[in-house]
């Protein structure tokens, strides 16, 4: 939802609350009772890391053109290896089935933490963005909100919102696949000693230790630790 306009920007207001400036000219409109029920509507999310590329009904190259990693869409029609599929604004695109995956509330409840972590793994590298919430860069509520996005659990967007979601966990008995909160700073808990997380002094996304013994231990997340969450 645009907000207010300035010099050829549009302040686009999200549906997870989320606010910033976009270039007025990749944007088109969508009725106002589709931005509120695209949540609901939304059946589908890129899950190709490299991205989804777009195309028309005849088969050529159309804008978007790529569809990054955890875009959401709704599926439609499909046809010889393509799904036809619908977003929130105007027009259809085709995608590759392949570069994407059906997600639900069943396939949400199916989730495991191994499962999460295989998928967390799939970018190691990727750089530290603030503001990220895509392969082309993450920040460290980015990545963790992508992630479960792309399998059908949606959380807020800021780690000082993040902080309230699912049931709290003691320290002894995080598991993989729980979210750990420091200091300003939330990762994937990779059983209770490790995270992966988007880092922002550490060069992107990484594995890091909490175990003063490891030789990738961080002693400012182990001194700057505050809670754990669990979802799964």
């Amino acid at each position: 939802m645009v907000t207010s306009v300035r010099r050829g920007f549009a302040r686009v207001k999200q549906p997870d609350g989320y606010s910033g400036w976009v270039d007025q000219r990749f944007l088109s409109k969508a009725e106002r009772t589709i931005f509120d029920q695209w949540p609901s509507m939304v059946n589908a999310v890129v899950s190709s890391a490299k991205g989804a590329p777009c195309f028309d009904s005849s088969g050529k190259p159309t804008p978007p053109h790529i569809l990054l990693y955890g875009t959401l869409v709704k599926t439609a029609c499909s046809r010889r290896g393509t799904q036809r599929l619908a977003l929130a604004g105007e027009g259809n695109l085709f995608v590759k089935r392949s570069h994407f995956r059906s997600i639900s509330r069943t396939t949400a409840g199916k989730l495991s933490g191994r499962r999460l972590l295989n998928e967390a793994r799939r970018f190691l590298g990727v750089p530290y963005l603030w503001g990220g919430v895509s392969p082309l860069g993450f920040d460290c509520s980015g990545f963790v909100q992508t992630l479960l996005a792309g399998f059908g659990i949606c959380i807020p967007r800021d780690t000082r919102q993040q902080i309230g979601v699912g049931q709290k966990v003691e320290r002894d008995r995080i598991k993989t696949g729980d979210l750990m909160f420091f200091d300003r700073h939330v990762g994937l808990a990779i059983g209770a000693e490790k995270i992966i997380h988007a880092s922002r002094g550490g060069g992107g996304v990484r594995i890091n230790s909490l175990n003063r013994n490891d030789h990738d231990y961080r002693a400012d997340l182990d001194r700057d630790f505050r809670t754990a969450r669990r979802l799964l």
